[in-house]
């Protein structure tokens, strides 16, 4: 009967052991995965960043080229004047017989 008592009580040591280690097992993969999830959270953070920096500077590009537009549009009305006073000097030097 104690002999009985002893297998059954290794048994359960036994069993014990085998669960404690699989215990462990699982509590190093949970840990793993928080730390890849952590890492993952770290690399949308920087991501998030970097594309708040792209965005910013396209908004930048733009308002370059809106300014580079209307530098443009001012250049060609003044260009137009000019060719206007150049006609109208024309003829007015055509006045003139030397």
């Amino acid at each position: 009967m104690i002999a009985e008592i002893n297998e059954i009580v290794a048994n359960i040591a036994s069993a014990m052991e085998e669960q404690s280690t699989s215990t462990r097992e699982v509590s190093s993969n949970v840990n793993q995965a928080a730390q890849g999830i952590q890492e993952a959270n770290v690399n949308v953070a920087q991501s998030s960043t970097g594309s708040a920096s792209i965005a910013k500077d396209i908004l930048e590009v733009n308002q370059a080229a809106q300014e580079m537009s209307e530098g443009s549009t001012q250049v060609n009305t003044s260009a137009q004047e000019l060719a206007k006073l150049s006609e109208s000097l024309k003829q007015m030097v055509a006045q003139f017989n030397i």
